[in-house]
């Protein structure tokens, strides 16, 4: 994001080094600590030198200690280099490699062949991880090639191909739990080494794409002042744009083809670099990595023993998290920035007439009613595919009904609670699951399952309300100080997602048979939703709906930035802080009826946005309505496709969408 790349972070004097130190201290304490109980100080420089062949502990520590050290400084080191030139061309604080697809692609690759075809795993996992990856990197450059490698569309295309990889990954470990419980563990990073083979590889494939990255600091530097200037001076972004992504992404598979998926690494530290004190980008190309080699250290070293008192392998990514986000809580306060004004304007530009905006409303209204039509009708049995007269539908509505009422209400609030807050941040990448809101549901979710003797929905309920708003409340206290400023406001939201997504993630590392009936809790579904629910949260949508055209100025004004804004005799925190507030309560309605979804909210407005609409409360409208449609029919499709077995709805909420976003991007082209 420009306004970060920019940004004023503190005085010019404040050195990254005091908060770099202080994390390098606590790994190398806890190093120490675990070098100490096995060997005597004596013996160290023994064992890290030149080991005795006859003493087993030496040799553990010099081929299985040391080169462990040795890839996570590496991968760290990479990992955090990537996200700092990753933000830099995408000019966006939440870019990273991860967000363009390449950990996705390279898990769904895995979780695939060892499901379909386990005897490719024979030539090397690293080889098949590379190749998915490489198919996840030719897939997001094909799609943003037709709108010219725009940041916009790189971002956009690396989020449908991370949603969709994400969506088949969880549709197989939900069919293929037993077979892939241990590539879940390697999917949240696994760094046991025996010898120095892992380390040399890595270093051989890496320091040739970091000293490149190191090399582009100059021409990466030209994308702050924006793609007409540097046009002006001569340089192709697009070109640059280019071949830097292809270094980033190269590095992550690298990365993810030897030690598994490292979460997080990627983008908390440049930020971490950002907000300790290096606001110039060579600055933060030098400490970013640094950051992220230490962050990433000290994350192992403390997954280590817990593991050993948890019983299981604990992911070292979910540590990363549980360990690098409370840092950037603390630093956020920090933060001062700007919205970008060039993405607002683009916002506003080239509004369609009265007719063509009446037509798309009703052609989506339409297929909506269809949506319904086919959900109320249409079913399957022993017999196959059958459609239902009116009598068989009035039969089976008291059981039908419900799940439609609540798939579409649900569609309305998080389309709604998306578009509000892409809108107030002028971010493309921000949406409702960004805010947190559903990973404290998530939260919830897992303490019911783990914590109680004998949960059912009204006790899930409850704990799923109570981890929705426990981090809404987070929410408002931590972005208090800054006036709910967008940037700070975002960066809070995946802190805190990330932090609560890092209990999850271990909850699910573990051996526990509940780890499946979990699956399916965070997978959406109305498998358990009443009538009572239904009627509920179709009420909160409605209500919804009914306030959004008064949040019409609001909507209008705030992307175009702070000063305007005010200028305009808008009272920045008062508006900010009741769209968050409506936002919120939108996401956690929807949160508490059917779990934790992180598509609709996100791209139903950018479906909306492809269809041409610009203003706030059309878009808003268009995108309610293409959110209920694609919930119904994901809600359709995804008990009837794998009948009897049924497929939660957000999974098929994602393919679907994601398909839908894949083929408009590749119609449009670069007027999209």
């Amino acid at each position: 994001m420009k306004s970060l790349a920019s940004a004023a972070v503190g005085p010019s004097r404040r050195t990254p080094l005091p908060l770099l130190c202080l994390v390098l201290s606590c790994a190398m304490l806890i190093f120490f600590y675990r070098l100490g109980t096995r060997l005597p100080l004596s013996l160290w420089w023994q064992a890290i030198v030149a080991p005795s062949p006859a003493d087993l502990q030496q040799l553990m520590v010099h081929d299985g200690v040391l080169p462990r050290i040795a890839v996570t400084w590496l991968c760290g080191a990479a990992l955090g280099l990537a996200g700092a030139a990753t933000q830099q061309v995408l000019r966006n604080v939440l870019a990273e490699p991860m967000t363009l697809g390449v950990f996705p692609g390279a898990y769904l690759a895995l979780s695939a062949a060892t499901v379909f075809t386990p005897h490719w795993l024979a030539a090397g996992r690293d080889v098949i991880a590379l190749a998915g990856a490489a198919a996840a990197l030719a897939t997001v450059f094909a799609l943003a090639a037709r709108r010219g490698m725009s940041p916009l569309a790189l971002v956009l295309a690396g989020m449908i191909v991370n949603l969709c990889c994400g969506a088949l990954s969880f549709a197989l470990a939900i069919s293929h739990y037993d077979v892939l419980t241990g590539l879940m563990i390697w999917g949240g990073g696994s760094f046991d080494q025996h010898d120095w083979h892992v380390a040399f590889a890595l270093l051989v494939r890496l320091a040739p794409c970091i000293a490149l990255l190191l090399s582009c600091v100059r021409p990466l530097t030209v994308f702050e002042v924006g793609d007409t200037v540097a046009g002006s001076l001569g340089i192709s972004l697009r070109v640059t744009r280019g071949a830097v992504l292809l270094l980033t992404l190269l590095v992550t598979a690298f990365v993810v083809s030897e030690v598994g998926v490292i979460g997080f690494v990627g983008l908390g530290g440049p930020t971490l670099a950002r907000l300790a004190g290096a606001r110039r980008l060579r600055d933060r190309m030098l400490w970013a990595p640094l950051f992220g080699a230490a962050l990433l250290w000290f994350a192992d070293e403390a997954s280590q023993p817990l593991s050993a008192l948890y019983g299981t392998v604990i992911p070292t990514g979910a540590i990363t998290a549980l360990l690098g986000a409370p840092l950037l809580l603390v630093m956020l306060p920090r933060l001062h920035g700007v919205p970008d004004l060039a993405r607002a304007a683009r916002l506003h530009s080239a509004p369609l007439s009265k007719r063509t905006l009446a037509r798309i409303a009703c052609t989506s209204g339409a297929a909506l009613l269809f949506c319904v039509f086919v959900s109320l009708g249409t079913g399957r049995g022993l017999n196959g595919w059958h459609i239902s007269n009116l009598r068989e539908i009035g039969e089976l509505l008291f059981l039908r009904l419900p799940h439609v009422v609540a798939a579409a209400a649900v569609g309305i609030l998080l389309a709604l609670a998306g578009g509000i807050v892409q809108r107030m941040t002028g971010n493309p990448m921000a949406s409702p699951d960004l805010l947190g809101i559903t990973a404290g549901g998530a939260l919830g979710l897992t303490g019911a399952l783990f914590l109680t003797s004998q949960p059912g929905v009204p006790t899930f309920f409850v704990w799923c309300a109570g981890g929705a708003f426990l981090t809404l409340a987070a929410l408002f206290l931590l972005s208090r100080a800054s006036s709910y400023s967008p940037d700070t406001l975002v960066l809070t939201g995946v802190t805190i997602s990330a932090i609560f997504q890092a209990v999850s993630t271990i909850a699910m590392a573990s051996n526990d048979p509940r780890v499946l009936v979990l699956y399916g809790l965070l997978a959406g579904s109305t498998y358990n939703v009443s009538a009572f629910a239904a009627a509920v949260v179709a009420a909160i949508a409605l209500f919804s709906l009914a306030v959004v055209p008064l949040c019409r100025r609001w909507l209008d004004v705030l992307p175009l930035g702070a000063d305007v804004s005010t200028a305009l005799g808008v009272d920045l925190a008062r508006a900010r802080l009741l769209l968050l507030l409506l936002a919120s309560l939108m996401t956690a309605a929807a949160t508490l009826v059917i779990g934790p979804l992180s598509f609709i909210g996100l791209m139903a407005p950018h479906m909306a946005r492809m269809l041409g609409i610009r203003r706030p409360v059309a878009l808003l409208f268009v995108s309610a309505t293409l959110g209920a449609m694609l919930m119904v029919f994901s809600d359709w499709l995804g008990r009837w496709i794998v009948f009897p077995q049924e497929m939660p709805a957000g999974v098929m909420a994602t393919l679907t969408g994601g398909f839908y976003l894949i083929v408009t991007m590749l119609r449009r082209g670069r007027d999209a």
